[in-house]
């Protein structure tokens, strides 16, 4: 199964959480075939102040069913700190399923393709990076979804290639 997962990180050393990610999901039989760059972006959908996120969306390979990428992504989550005192709170690293081939589910524990993603800045620019052609659940191209955002809430875009994403481990990105 392909699919897409958008990770996300404004506590502690950014960097170092989503890096602990891409290594974790591998280790778990999540196989990276694509990374965008890393945006940092504004908080949104939040009410009060937040340190500022990095984000990134991989295009991942899985044997694993939708079922059990969720686990895996929330036991990953759990493992790297993750605390869930109340919605859209801070978060050490965060794991959403985007889309999985051509499957959808609406259950109380998932959902995909993920409902907001198409609402989302921090979401669809660098989904439009590495699928620039993707057409998106609504049956609109990415790239007309991505026209309708003001790219202000996108504050910096790291162009980090994957055998670089090491190396900037050393790096100190916190929030």
């Amino acid at each position: 199964m392909n699919g897409y997962l958008s990770l996300g990180s404004n506590l502690g050393n950014r960097l170092n959480y989503l890096i602990a990610a891409l290594d974790a999901l591998n280790n778990h039989g999540v196989k990276i075939l694509k990374n965008s760059s890393i945006y940092e972006t504004k908080a949104s959908e939040v009410d009060m102040s937040q340190p500022r996120y990095l984000n990134i969306v991989l295009r991942i390979s899985t044997k694993a069913s939708p079922f059990e990428l969720l686990d895996i992504c929330h036991k990953l989550e759990k493992s790297l700190g993750r605390k869930r005192p109340y919605k859209h709170s801070p978060r050490t690293i965060d794991i959403d399923i985007l889309m999985l081939d051509d499957i959808y589910l609406n259950t109380p524990s998932l959902i995909v393709p993920h409902p907001r993603m198409e609402l989302r800045a921090f979401v669809i620019y660098p989904l439009y990076e590495i699928a620039p052609e993707l057409i998106l659940p609504s049956g609109k191209h990415i790239l007309e979804v991505k026209k309708t955002f003001d790219n202000a809430e996108i504050l910096a875009i790291w162009k980090i290639q994957d055998e670089d994403l090491k190396q900037q481990k050393k790096k100190d990105y916190s929030s």
